[in-house]
């Protein structure tokens, strides 16, 4: 029997059966709340009588729609936490504040929308509307540039690619400007800056102030792959005497010599322009040179009377390259008869924890279809996954599979359900509702017609069920939060 978590051919064409979908989403109540306990002189009307021990209410400021990572809902800014005797707190702020708005306004349950300032765009929002997320939206992964079922882009850009095969960058780049040269022997130190390209895991060093360039022991993997180095040596040298100078540039390996470029600098060209020489010259390096290896340039005149105007010592290419995946379609397999899992391409996976550059989505969306920046390319249990703009092709992630722990080196996910056969894989998006950082509440109502400015949306959040203390403070608290700025006198 096929082991389910490791697809045999995770690369195949095979296509599931037509299966159920996702249970749709509950539709959202529009009845507008009666005022149970009657009109409440200076607040923002009353609550239900029916209690639960929830003693908090929130206060906002601004109201907004969620597309297009969440479809045909309204994210609700949350300002404060506000308990029964009117401690106020800052839910992004302080964790318990945290901890108690998510334990008293849950995924799934109503709460109780009242404007303070309102107009007749948004009363829609008013009422008892069902809370779907608490957390701030972000976007994870995406394809898609619009709401038909082939819009999707075939190219996925990362900001920082990675080599294909684990091979880590060697490169890097020391710069000088103008040094004086005297006779004899001298290191080149104290370079204007050092550059040393990003890699994983690190595989060298390079220190401007020494002027060295060293290289970490290469004998196990993934640094091992490693066959060739080519370091370049661009320099301009000038001779200001009425003498032909003699020289060489050596790169040093340790205190010896490994390599040299023997030169001279005829005379100077009268007492106001020097001799100038331009030498440009790359060295191809071994791993077997290069291993636990430290490098950097000396130069070596005969008489004093020139200078250095400029020197770039570098690594300019290695071989194997770093390669850059860019990932193009298939994106996703779900192959595996009545598997829940899906699983990444390989190029995919190889760009799993880097950040995607969207320009190249941004650049074709339709209008008003725009996604937020992504976040670092990594996947939690919890997450969304929907290929579409359908809300009822949207999937729950229970549980990942990073690169690291796969023995193919996939990212693979297990979904909530199974996937129908004529889905498009290609045109997706990865997101999630971040409940650490509390920005606003998710109801379950379009945010069509809402007025353009969040400035003009203020009012409170009310539990459906609040305690008793609750109910008989809440008069004094909202005149008090009144009193203090937090809301607004104009109604």
């Amino acid at each position: 029997m096929p082991d389910p978590y490791i697809p045999s051919n995770p690369d195949g064409a095979d296509s599931l059966p037509s299966n159920p979908e996702t249970a749709i989403l509950s539709g959202i109540e529009q009845e507008q709340l009666n005022n149970f306990l009657g009109p409440v002189n200076g607040a923002l009307g009353g609550l239900p009588v029916a209690e639960r021990n929830s003693s908090y209410f929130i206060t906002y400021k601004g109201a907004g729609g969620t597309g297009p990572e969440i479809i045909d809902q309204t994210a609700i800014f949350i300002t404060n936490l506000v308990d029964s005797k009117g401690n106020i707190s800052k839910p992004s702020e302080d964790y318990n504040s945290l901890y108690n708005l998510i334990q008293n306004f849950e995924v799934g349950k109503n709460v109780i929308v009242r404007n303070n300032l309102g107009s007749e765009n948004n009363s829609q929002i008013e009422g008892k509307q069902k809370i779907t997320d608490v957390g701030r939206q972000e976007t994870i992964l995406f394809s898609q540039t619009g709401s038909s079922q082939g819009a999707n882009i075939d190219e996925l850009i990362f900001l920082k690619d990675f080599d294909n095969d684990d091979i880590p960058s060697f490169l890097f780049w020391l710069n000088k400007g103008i040094k004086n040269l005297n006779a004899g022997e001298q290191d080149i130190i104290e370079y204007n800056n050092a550059y040393l390209e990003p890699d994983v895991p690190s595989t060298a060093t390079v220190d401007n102030t020494t002027g060295t360039y060293t290289v970490g022991n290469l004998s196990s993997p993934p640094q091992e792959n490693i066959d060739i180095v080519q370091i370049n040596i661009w320099t301009k040298l000038s001779n200001d005497t009425t003498n032909v100078i003699n020289g060489s540039i050596r790169l040093m390996k340790d205190t010896s010599v490994f390599r040299q470029i023997p030169f001279d600098i005829d005379v100077r060209i009268s007492a106001t322009e020097p001799r100038e020489k331009e030498i440009n010259k790359t060295f191809s390096i071994s791993k077997s040179d290069l291993n636990s290896a430290t490098f950097k340039i000396n130069v070596a005149v005969d008489i004093d009377g020139s200078r250095i105007d400029f020197i770039n010592f570098r690594a300019s290419t290695q071989f194997p390259q770093t390669s850059f995946p860019t990932p193009t379609p298939t994106y996703w397999y779900n192959n595996n008869g009545n598997n829940l899992w899906l699983t990444a391409s390989q190029d995919i996976s190889l760009n799993y924890e880097q950040t995607q550059n969207s320009q190249n989505i941004i650049d074709t969306i339709e209008p008003g279809f725009n996604f937020s920046s992504p976040s670092p390319f990594i996947v939690r249990p919890g997450d969304k996954i929907r290929f579409g703009y359908d809300p009822t092709t949207e999937y729950t992630i229970y549980e990942v599979i990073e690169p690291i722990q796969d023995s193919e080196g996939r990212l693979r996910l297990r979904l909530n359900t199974l996937l129908p056969n004529n889905l498009n894989l290609n045109n997706f998006v990865l997101h999630r509702v971040n409940s650490n950082n509390p920005t606003y509440i998710i109801v379950d109502i379009k945010k069509n017609d809402l007025v353009p400015n969040t400035e003009e949306f203020e009012g409170i959040l009310l539990p459906e069920y609040p305690t008793q203390e609750l109910k008989n403070n809440l008069e004094n608290i909202i005149l008090n939060l009144k009193e203090k700025g937090i809301l607004s006198n104009e109604n």
